[in-house]
């Protein structure tokens, strides 16, 4: 086992677009570099607290996990890689590269789980699909019902522009609106658009009927 691993042709997803570069795992940190976008990634090795190799579009990929709660992911792995990088991660950071099943029954029910940074919808705790709440720019609730929308990308083809979740009531704390508590998750991690400046005029007591969606 060398001192270090490196690779090419490892792709980085930023909302919705797929950016390759070169990931290099060496005995003191975790650096990834886009070359499309020359962004630096450096992971120090003693921060390091979770690695799951996940079955991806791309092949394989790695989520990475750190003492200070952020997250990253990079795509683009084969599958004769795992045996290398877990043996490298046990030694040199003594951490266990577990492999983790994704949900692919295609359910649109299950849990919505935060962790961090993420927020993970989960089936029969396999994870479905996750969303990183700085990509929300927008969060609104209604009754039952809360809807996120996200940052657009410029070089992305399709943008997914929201997501909306259904929050059965609690059945447990009545206290505690669920509706309410779901958002205030996604919003303290969340990078919401604010308006700025001074409004040119101000309607108060105006109803208006707003069509769904």
């Amino acid at each position: 086992m060398g001192d270090m691993l490196e690779f090419n042709d490892i792709y980085q997803e930023v909302k919705g677009s797929w950016n390759d570069g070169r990931l290099r795992f060496s005995k003191q940190n975790v650096v990834y570099k886009s070359n499309k976008t020359g962004k630096v990634d450096s992971i120090p090795a003693g921060e390091l607290n979770l690695a799951q190799w996940r079955r991806v579009c791309l092949g394989h990929g790695i989520k990475l996990g750190t003492s200070t709660g952020h997250i990253y992911k990079y795509d683009g792995f084969r599958d004769t890689d795992f045996e290398k990088i877990s043996e490298f991660f046990k030694v040199n950071y003594k951490v266990e590269l577990s492999e983790k099943d994704m949900s692919v029954k295609g359910w649109n029910w299950g849990t919505a789980k935060f962790s961090g940074p993420l927020l993970s919808f989960d089936v029969n705790d396999n994870t479905a699909f996750e969303i990183p709440l700085s990509n929300v720019s927008q969060c609104a609730t209604g009754k039952n019902e809360v809807t996120l929308e996200f940052h657009q990308n410029d070089d992305t083809e399709v943008s997914l522009m929201e997501v909306r979740f259904y929050v059965p009531p609690s059945q447990t704390d009545e206290r505690q609106d669920p509706v309410e508590a779901f958002a205030q998750n996604v919003l303290s991690k969340a990078d919401v658009i604010q308006a700025t400046g001074d409004a040119v005029c101000i309607f108060k007591e105006l109803q208006c009927l707003t069509p769904r969606g």
